[in-house]
């Protein structure tokens, strides 16, 4: 949806409680005037449908609190979720969903960051996202665009169908999330045969693929 440029005579008693709401929210003013007349016009813009996701994603996480910490960004502009790793030192994985406003092929991005200075068990991560990479491109039959950085995991997610709702694409976003986590946590901390293992994550990836929309 584009954006123009507008101007409009508005009474200062209304720019004042506007300024007052858009900066508990942290948003801008023109974002807060463009969400208040689309929901009396009944428009979804995009900051709509991200924020609609984004409280989706809060609501499918709930069954897995013991899990995961989580929470939205300030504005909802983003959707954080905190797993611990059963690792010395108490390393945890940080996983940031960012939707993008604009129109384009991939709709956000999910980034994976461990959170520790150890080298060995980032070095377990580093060859854990070399297999999960080889998973996706074989099970999945698609290249995903990803890239990992030092402890960071950053994956490009793809704009689905168009009959893809908000409900859809929250749940195959937690759905990802959930079984990435199930998976690493797996790999580093298994002290069994290797090929077991990664027959164990496989395995756990192709239940991902067979429950719905993919990531």
């Amino acid at each position: 949806m584009e954006k123009s440029m507008y101007s409009l005579i508005l009474s200062d008693e209304v720019i004042d409680r506007i300024d007052s709401i858009a900066k508990l929210r942290g948003q801008s003013r023109s974002s807060l005037i463009d969400q208040i007349l689309a929901q009396y016009l009944s428009v979804i813009t995009p900051e709509q449908r991200m924020k609609n996701i984004y409280g989706l994603m809060q609501e499918q996480m709930e069954q897995f609190r013991n899990e995961f910490r989580f929470m939205l960004g300030q504005g909802d502009k983003d959707f954080t979720a905190v797993s611990a790793l059963k690792y010395k030192y108490n390393p945890t994985i940080r996983y940031n969903v960012i939707l993008y406003r604009d129109d384009r092929e991939h709709i956000g991005e999910l980034r994976a960051t461990l959170r520790t200075q150890n080298a060995v068990l980032l070095e377990e991560f580093t060859e854990f996202v070399r297999l999960w990479d080889r998973i996706e491109r074989s099970v999945a039959g698609t290249t995903p665009e990803a890239s990992l950085k030092g402890g960071a995991y950053r994956r490009l997610i793809r704009r689905q169908g168009s009959g893809a709702d908000a409900q859809a694409v929250s749940k195959a976003i937690t759905d990802y999330i959930t079984m990435f986590n199930d998976c690493v946590k797996l790999y580093l901390s298994s002290d069994d045969d290797t090929q077991a293992v990664i027959g164990q994550i496989t395995q756990k990836y192709i239940g991902y693929c067979e429950r719905g929309v993919l990531l």
